[in-house]
């Protein structure tokens, strides 16, 4: 096998895993079994760990002692913290964008918003997941600082197993079309705060779902004595 044709199968590998834990067939602390694999995607078994190491630098699968590789879970606190820092960087990256926002962002965000909604009215869930990444790789970038945008996106990523449990919910779906449009809203009006505001707001609804799914635990931090 060439060195081109192993990458490309290592690329269908991680493309496909990552898909299948967006979509909720794999699930956190479920293992990945090398020889399963290799079977699968009809390649060797170097290609598959050169996939998992790939896999487990974006944060979606990790190691675990006598299990081998596993999706990632994480423990309440290390939920907590994510979306702390989720919501901390979003927030920062709203308030660099440009107020009154350029013309050709606003008119970005309306197309990749028309495809979106039409996308959810179908159902089809692959596509309105690609597109809302599209949407806020799209909003963010214009906040001007490329490592910002760059540490939304590895957030992003490493809450794929957390937000995997919206994803189908026709209520949340709708939800979340309502919020892109509340967002291009606050920047046609120029309106900071409101653009702060449903940056923020908007990761919690995927974060309520996987509570929901992992006994309703309260998002608040164990040394505050709440939990």
């Amino acid at each position: 096998m060439t060195q081109q044709a192993a990458q490309r199968l290592e690329t269908e590998v991680v493309e496909t895993i990552r898909e299948a834990i967006i979509f909720g067939r794999l699930r956190p602390r479920e293992r990945l079994v090398e020889e399963e694999l290799s079977e699968r995607f009809n390649t060797s078994r170097h290609v598959i760990r050169a996939a998992m190491v790939t896999l487990e630098q974006i944060g979606l699968v990790t190691r675990r002692p006598n299990r081998g590789v596993v999706v990632r879970d994480f423990s309440v606190e290390e939920v907590e913290e994510l979306y702390e820092m989720r919501a901390i960087l979003q927030a920062e990256a709203a308030r660099r964008i440009p107020m009154p926002a350029p013309r050709s962002l606003i008119e970005e965000l309306e197309r990749i918003h028309s495809e979106y909604s039409d996308c959810v009215d179908r159902m089809d869930l692959k596509q309105t997941a690609a597109l809302n990444n599209v949407f806020h790789e799209t909003l963010f970038a214009a906040c001007n600082n490329r490592f910002l945008a760059e540490a939304i996106a590895t957030f992003w990523a490493r809450t794929t197993a957390i937000r995997c449990y919206a994803i189908g919910d026709p209520i949340l779906l709708q939800q979340s079309r309502n919020e892109h449009r509340a967002m291009i809203d606050a920047l046609v009006r120029g309106d900071r705060e409101s653009l702060v505001s449903h940056c923020v707001s908007h990761i919690y609804p995927s974060l309520e779902a996987y509570k929901r799914a992992h006994g309703g635990w309260s998002l608040v931090s164990a040394s505050a004595g709440e939990m």
